[in-house]
């Protein structure tokens, strides 16, 4: 029996509870990225760099399991399908090991080893959830513009669940009472962060597995045959020797470490560059707000009219050239009087306009994944977006890394080892740390878009394919020979 093809159209509802599920990598990336490092360096007293090697070790560790759990989705046979057991199956072990890494300073301080297991655990943790779902755009369509649109919401829900945690992190969790006493330095809150962000992983997992079973149990079953263990490793090489799949992921590689520069150096550089207050600081999460929506209203048109690849290289010069801009402004005595309103509003400005860019980037990167899933069937006779997906994210890890790495080693070569308060640190280093962080962002975008440019599949190119999978007899096994 011929399966029925997939539905181009996929519903506003299915969309939403495909995007429902990204909250939890938004939870994940806002407080490891944004709050980590600050909170057990200048709070608890760790070496930055100490801080940042557990946070590189652990991503190295996820980054290597990750096409690991991609190919087992692939290969996972039951009566939920392939990817929902995943979900299901991770939420409340997830939620339980974030809250564990807010509410434990005491053992942490004395157990670099504690940390870092705990850190492992929920890498991994939203590795077993993320890679099973967003597996699951290049099955619910097949549609060009329908996968820029469930991008489009799982980034959309993704970087809301970010921003909540932002939000709130600085609104209220991390917002001292006391106008001498910067929040963020202020142990007191840490533990209710991350019971928030708990609940809210436990609930978004199972809300978005629940939101999409129905539809997910209704499409037609992926092409019939076995998937050996002793193939898994072979599908992992295959899809490293894809040449799209290895232009986009060094293009890619370096679209996260500029995301991750920027977003792990935030809170130093608001502190100890550009000397704000907690009501400043509040302000921040409204310009990544603006960001995000509007990344999520012009991506789908900027597809349209220049196509994915085209977009993802605009948006990374624009958002390392951008970045560029206010340090050097400062350095150079442009800028307003550090510390004022003025110089924060300006500040946060261009600070949107970057961070639209690296969103832009990110989401067109991360569409151009499910294109490479059927240029792979053509070829090879079978679907393993399991695979690719891990194999992107893995790659998006190793970004994350190098990001944290670098902001770990300019936090360390800037003096901030020991903890120190901001009014206490010497204007001369602040201006060095501004200079070298604007240069590494003009770098990051150029790199980036060196890599994307190699990426060659187009919407003609993809549509070409669909024609000529469409005109494939489906009596072949998944790994592409006739079946007996």
């Amino acid at each position: 029996m011929t399966p029925s093809p997939l539905p181009a159209q996929v519903p506003t509802r299915i969309k939403a509870a495909h995007g429902l599920g990204s909250v939890t990598l938004g939870i994940k990336e806002s407080g490891l990225t944004t709050f980590f490092m600050i909170y057990y360096n200048q709070v608890l007293g760790f070496d930055p760099r100490v801080v940042s090697l557990i946070l590189i070790g652990a991503m190295v560790i996820d980054a290597m399991v990750d096409p690991l759990i991609g190919r087992l989705s692939d290969a996972t046979r039951t009566r939920l399908g392939r990817r929902l057991p995943w979900l299901y199956g991770a939420a409340l072990p997830m939620a339980i090991a974030w809250a564990l890494l807010w509410m434990s300073p005491d053992i942490a301080a004395h157990s670099a080893l504690g940390l870092f297991l705990n850190v492992v655990a929920v890498r991994v943790l939203v590795s077993a959830c993320e890679i099973p779902s967003v597996s699951l755009v290049a099955e619910l369509t097949r549609d060009y513009d329908e996968r820029t649109a469930l991008m489009r919401y799982r980034f959309l829900f993704g970087w809301l669940g970010g921003l909540l945690a932002v939000t709130l992190a600085y609104g209220y969790f991390l917002r001292s009472d006391d106008p001498a006493t910067n929040g963020l330095l202020d142990p007191s809150g840490y533990a209710a962060f991350g019971l928030f962000g708990a609940a809210l992983i436990l609930f978004s997992t199972l809300g978005s597995a629940l939101g999409q079973q129905r539809r997910i149990l209704a499409l037609p079953p992926p092409r019939a045959g076995a998937h050996p263990s002793k193939a898994m490793f072979a599908d992992i090489i295959l899809a490293f020797r894809n040449p799209a799949f290895v232009a986009l992921v060094s293009g890619a590689l370096f679209i996260t470490t500029g995301y991750a520069t920027t977003i792990a150096s935030t809170n130093y550089m608001m502190l100890y560059v550009w000397q704000m207050s907690d009501a400043q600081l509040a302000w921040y999460p409204a310009g990544l707000a603006i960001a995000v929506f509007g990344a999520f209203a012009a991506v789908g048109h900027a597809h349209r009219r220049f196509g994915k690849r085209d977009t993802a290289v605009g948006a990374a010069l624009a958002s390392g050239a951008i970045a560029f801009l206010p340090y050097a402004a400062r350095n150079l005595g442009w800028w307003p009087e550090l510390g004022g309103w003025p110089s924060m509003g300006l500040l946060l400005s261009l600070q949107t306009a970057s961070l639209f860019g690296l969103i832009v980037a990110t989401i067109s990167a991360s569409s151009m994944v499910a294109e490479i899933v059927e240029a792979h069937e053509v070829d090879h006779g079978t679907r393993i977006e399991g695979v690719f997906f891990a194999g992107y994210l893995m790659v998006q890890k190793f970004g994350q890394a190098l990001g944290i790495f670098l902001v770990g080693q300019l936090v360390a070569y800037a003096g901030l080892t020991e903890q120190i308060r901001p009014e206490d640190w010497p204007a001369s280093t602040a201006a060095t740390m501004a200079w070298i962080f604007a240069g590494l962002m003009i770098l990051i975008g150029i790199m980036a878009a060196l890599g994307l440019r190699r990426y060659a599949i187009d919407r003609a190119s993809h549509e070409a394919r669909l024609a000529t999978l469409a005109a494939t007899p489906q009596n072949f096994t998944d790994r592409g020979k006739p079946r007996p």
